[in-house]
Formats: C-alpha cells, sequence, structure tokens
C-alpha cells in the first residue's frame, strides 16, 4: 500500500507541533509557571547586599549574624535560637525564603517566621538539612503543632538551599517547602515575619533572600 505524499507531510507536521508544544510546556516551568500562585505582586525583597537596615536581629550571646557575604549569616552556639525581623504585611499575603545549614550543620532548623509578637507568640515552619521540617504556633507556654517534627521527602539535604513559604488567606495559612504543601492551618496574621534559626549543636545557616507579596 502506498502512504500519499500529504499523508507523510501531516505526519511530520502533527510530530513537528507536538515537539514544540513539549519545548514550551518545558520553558513554562522552568519560567515558574506551574508555581502556585503568590497572593499578589512583590512588595518587597531582601537579598542583603545592602545590609541589615530594615531588621531587627535577636541573638543569645555567643552567636553572631554578618552580610558580608552578600547573604545573611547566623552562627549559633549549641542550643540557641536566633531570629531576624521585620514589618509584616496586613491582609493575605505570601512569604518565602531561601536558606541553606553550613558544612556539619545538618541538625540546625532554619526557616522563617510570622505573627511574631515576642519570642513566646509566634508561627514558623523550619526545615533542616537532614531532611526534617515541623510547623508550629507558639502561644506562650503552649505549642500548637501543625506539622510534627520528621521526616519529609521533599527537602534538599546537606547544604543545598531549600525554600520555605507560608501563604495567608483570611484565616487559613498553608506552608510549602520547595513548592510542595506541608501542612495548612487556621493561624493569626498580624506582627512581623524574618527568619528563625535554632540549634543543638554550634551551627552556621545562610539566608540568601526573604520575599513578600500582598493583593
Amino acid at each position: 500500500m502506498v502512504v500519499p505524499r500529504w499523508l507523510w507531510r501531516l505526519s511530520g507536521w502533527s510530530l513537528a507541533l507536538a515537539a514544540a508544544a513539549v519545548a514550551a510546556g518545558a520553558a513554562a516551568l522552568v519560567l515558574g509557571t506551574a508555581d502556585p500562585p503568590r497572593a499578589g505582586p512583590l512588595l518587597w525583597q531582601d537579598d542583603f547586599k545592602a545590609g541589615l537596615a530594615r531588621w531587627e536581629l535577636l541573638s543569645a550571646p555567643g552567636g553572631s549574624a554578618d552580610t558580608s557575604g552578600a547573604a545573611l549569616a547566623f552562627t549559633v552556639a549549641p542550643g540557641q535560637t536566633a531570629y531576624a525581623l521585620t514589618a509584616g504585611p496586613t491582609g493575605d499575603f505570601t512569604l518565602e525564603v531561601a536558606g541553606a545549614a553550613g558544612p556539619g550543620a545538618g541538625e540546625a532548623a532554619y526557616g522563617l517566621v510570622f505573627a511574631w509578637q515576642d519570642p513566646a507568640h509566634y508561627s514558623a515552619v523550619l526545615v533542616s538539612g537532614n531532611g526534617y521540617a515541623e510547623a508550629y504556633t507558639q502561644l506562650g507556654p503552649t505549642r500548637e503543632t501543625w506539622f510534627v517534627f520528621q521526616q519529609w521527602p521533599h527537602i534538599l539535604y546537606g547544604v543545598e538551599s531549600n525554600r520555605v513559604r507560608v501563604d495567608g488567606r483570611g484565616a487559613t495559612v498553608t506552608a510549602r517547602v520547595n513548592d510542595e504543601v506541608l501542612a495548612a492551618t487556621s493561624a493569626a496574621g498580624g506582627g512581623r515575619v524574618g527568619v528563625l534559626v535554632s540549634s543543638p549543636a554550634a551551627a552556621r545557616v545562610v539566608f540568601s533572600w526573604v520575599r513578600v507579596w500582598t493583593p
């Protein structure tokens, strides 16, 4: 049976269009069109190249923070917790931070805080370089855990950078790590936002940037 020339041409064009569609889809993914939607336009971002003018640092004795490497680097002593805080948005928001543990600091927990009132009243989403995550709201002496400290498959290990994010929509807050949903809860908004480091051993953690989106 002889296949008509027009049918060969049609098959060729169909294959070419399919290949182009696949390439366009891959490019869109690279550009972030498949990322979960943010709350709105970018309100601000800070990569710490301009220093720490907008931030308040809270660190126990023996710890330190610096921006000499064009990022915010915390060094904490065993059992210490350190924060960097700034004014938070009102209403719906998306807060995302990028951070990484230094060599040998796999047990260090790092991530973001929001709805911060004081060291006993805030919410946090944290990961570690050994693959663990947790999310909780601290209410004075009571801690309401909305993701129990445990290993989670979407965390990058070692010194790889992880992106930790929360989306506040009304009274619901959704936590994501590297764009994968970790947990959701009802949590108060308002207050300050920032980053947190806590470690049972001496550790160094570096935050590359912090970004906030609002409607």
